[in-house]
């Protein structure tokens, strides 16, 4: 659990490397602002893109689409780090709680359990 929690610290950071280098890449290429670019660059790695800004010079375009690539790799591989953690939980939990329903049903005596060593 403690190696999972490691790797969601380590993609939360690449994350946020990533969207920092996007906000500068694209007000540099294209002369955005840098909200402008932050937010071009949040909607195209979310996959959302709404259409309002777009590349125009064919070297943004391309690093576009690398960065696209690139970026949405990583935040796909950031979901299913987190979703792994998750189950895992679930999985620890129900182990957890499966244990403890042994416990109790084990300290119940129960009336109709044969007892050994008895003769009718």
């Amino acid at each position: 659990m403690l190696q999972t929690k490691v790797k969601i610290g380590h993609i939360f950071v690449m994350m946020l490397i990533i969207l920092g280098f996007g906000t500068v890449l694209f007000n540099i290429l294209e002369g955005w602002s840098m909200v402008d670019s932050f937010y071009f660059t949040a909607t195209t790695l979310t996959t959302i893109g709404y259409g309002d800004l777009v590349p125009t010079t064919d070297i943004s375009k391309l690093a576009t689409v690398f960065f696209a690539l690139s970026g949405v790799t990583v935040f796909l591989y950031a979901l299913s780090i987190v979703t792994t953690h998750y189950i895992e939980k679930g999985q620890q939990f129900e182990e957890y709680e499966a244990q403890k329903i042994k416990e109790i049903l084990g300290n119940i005596a129960l009336p109709f359990k044969k007892k050994k060593g008895l003769k009718k």
